[in-house]
């Protein structure tokens, strides 16, 4: 199903005007330099074609003959190559530049193969530069040595003939020699396909994926057999699994087209999502749904590697549609189209493999509705001060050990998308994760804006799937006296009011009861009050206000018949949420609170 959507995918790219998508016999390479010749092969220039990005020079993307899937040894590309196959130079281990013997002869035998019958200028300039093209001769050649540092550090080189327009790998005669060679390349195998169901010749390697962090940087495989183990029935490699040439290079394409788009992609920790929608022409929905999982304006608040480029006037109308419908509201006349089909895939490194974390099939509308579901289920009072919407990395990043993104369970990702996108319930392992580092104390620790968001949603997840209309509505957004009682909110919110109390006596504190007392507190709450209760009569005398403060904890205690001993998972996160409603509502809701206070004075 995967491979057959991605397939499908590329022939809807092929059919775009300016799409970019590489044809058959293609692939799309970074290429950062351009040897500039002369009609006789001789070395005019070398220049740096690099696009300046920021701080950053991000090398070009263009079009070459297709690249060998190159994991290990040797092996050259036509006309598109590394400066260690193309000029014969490299660093070695220690750092050192050296000559790249091996790797500069196996290109030049390559390329010259393919080029001798070729009639044309270009091509025969650059045979004539292979020939008198030695590692000797780029260590010793000024121009090379003026930008040893930048070539080094570059990505791939193509050549050009000075004068000329173009690359010399885009010349018509180059294009037809390469068809002409691929189509002389009969495969020895050939079967049915698993994905179109024709009789065509078979893959026997899948292409590489690039642009997943932490894989290899030759690209990782969806697709691989490579030890004695995979063979069945006498078939090794991918003829175990039979999928065409056409297929796979179809899918290959597709996915690595997506992974190279600065829209459709979204990285989340390890993981890195791609969507597309199944018609031509879906790009509104395909960027509503990249703001939708990471929802930033500002690219610099993007996590991950590379930028998010979706244009701001698209960000905000993504925006508008996301609260519209958010808010229950119609988004046809914002011309949304939400019955189009939507494919959502996350792919994880895995060794030289890439791991499926997840595959979502729906549409755009049903994808957007169970996203602006998430967001309705996370609100809770002070996420206004951040914008509003929190992405998911945020809230993964918020919940990892010393807040390192290194730190975050390596499945965690996947299950919370699915979640997102589908309206389950939250993986139970997200809100441990957030009530441990609420009970934690240290730089890193506490209960946060974004911890008690998470909490709050997992818990309106778990009521609304085990007990439909019933208990949800004591869930709220922010502090809400009225609302039944619940022991262990109102001990969180008594447990607030003793820390606002002793922070009005006794100032700023190395470490207040929160940090000493707080993880007791939300787990065995009767062998904790009492002690805190007592010490509070101190800190009320000191008080300023100290008074309205204990007028409130006795309310509060009056609607409390007894401190129980343990308190459970779920009535730990009521009692973080009624810490942190009551914290916010006493930080944030000063008016009221200096009203009130006013009158006790």
């Amino acid at each position: 199903m995967i491979l057959q959507a991605l397939a499908e995918h590329y022939q809807r790219l092929v059919e775009e005007e300016n799409s970019g998508v590489a044809p058959p016999g293609y692939s799309p390479a970074k290429v950062s330099h351009v040897i500039l010749l002369d009609e006789s092969g001789n070395l005019v220039d070398i220049r740096n074609i690099a696009v300046p990005k920021g701080k950053k020079q991000l090398p070009k993307v263009l079009l070459v003959p297709q690249q060998v899937s190159r994991t290990s040894g040797v092996a050259a590309n036509i006309l598109c190559d590394s400066v260690a196959y193309v000029l014969g130079i490299e660093r070695n281990k220690q750092g050192e530049v050296q000559g790249a013997v091996t790797k500069q002869a196996e290109f030049k035998t390559k390329n010259s193969s393919f080029l001798a019958e070729i009639k044309n200028v270009g091509a025969q300039a650059v045979n004539h530069f292979l020939e008198a093209w030695s590692p000797e001769a780029a260590l010793a050649h000024p121009l090379v040595m003026e930008k040893l540092e930048e070539l080094l550090a570059g990505s791939n080189v193509v050549f050009k003939l000075d004068g000329t327009p173009g690359y010399i790998h885009e010349s018509s005669a180059v294009r037809e020699a390469w068809a002409s060679r691929e189509a002389g390349d009969e495969p020895e195998i050939q079967g049915q396909c698993l994905v179109s169901g024709d009789v065509l010749p078979l893959a026997r390697i899948h292409p590489l994926i690039k642009g997943i962090a932490g894989a290899q940087t030759s690209g990782a495989a969806v697709v691989s057999f490579n030890i004695d183990s995979f063979t069945s029935y006498g078939k090794s490699q991918s003829y175990n699994a039979p999928v065409s040439q056409k297929a796979a290079f179809a899918y290959g394409t597709a996915l690595n087209y997506l992974l190279a788009s600065t829209t459709n992609k979204v990285r989340l920790a390890n993981m890195v999502m791609v969507f597309w929608g199944d018609r031509k022409g879906s790009k509104r929905e395909e960027a509503t749904l990249a703001w939708s999982l990471n929802p930033v304006l500002d690219d610099g608040e993007e996590e991950g590697e590379g930028t998010r480029e979706i244009d701001r006037n698209a960000a905000r109308q993504a925006e508008i549609i996301l609260k519209n419908v958010k808010a229950g509201l119609p988004v046809q006349e914002l011309d949304f189209d939400g019955d189009t089909r939507c494919y959502l895939l996350g792919l994880a490194p895995n060794a030289a493999r890439l791991s499926v974390r997840f595959w979502q099939v729906s549409t755009f509308g049903e994808m957007i509705g169970k996203i602006a579901q998430h967001y309705r289920d996370l609100e809770i009072a002070g996420m206004e001060r951040s914008g509003g919407w929190i992405a998911p990395w945020r809230l993964l990043k918020a919940l990892a050990v010393q807040e390192d993104s290194g730190n975050i369970p390596s499945l965690l990702e996947g299950q919370l998308v699915k979640s997102i996108v589908s309206g389950q319930p939250y993986p139970r392992t997200l809100y441990n994760l957030a009530i441990n580092r609420c009970r934690t104390g240290g730089e890193h620790g506490g209960v946060t804006m974004i911890r008690a968001a998470v909490i709050k949603a997992c818990l309106l997840r778990q009521y609304r799937s085990q007990h439909p209309n019933e208990k949800e509505d004591m869930i709220t957004v922010s502090l809400e006296e009225d609302k039944p009682t619940n022991t262990a909110r109102e001990l969180g919110r008594l447990f607030a009011l003793l820390e606002k109390v002793q922070r009005e006596a006794q100032g700023q504190l190395n470490a207040s009861i929160r940090d000493k007392f707080f993880a007791s507190a939300s787990a065995t709450p009767r062998a904790v009050f009492p002690l805190l209760l007592r010490l509070s009569q101190y800190h009320i005398k000191k008080s300023k206000y100290g008074k309205s403060i204990d007028n409130k904890m006795q309310k509060i205690s009056s609607r409390l018949n007894d401190f129980p001993a343990h308190l459970n998972l779920e009535e730990q996160g009521q009692f973080i949420l009624g810490y942190y409603h009551q914290r916010e509502f006493g930080n944030y809701a000063k008016n009221e609170i200096n009203q009130e206070e006013g009158k006790d004075e």
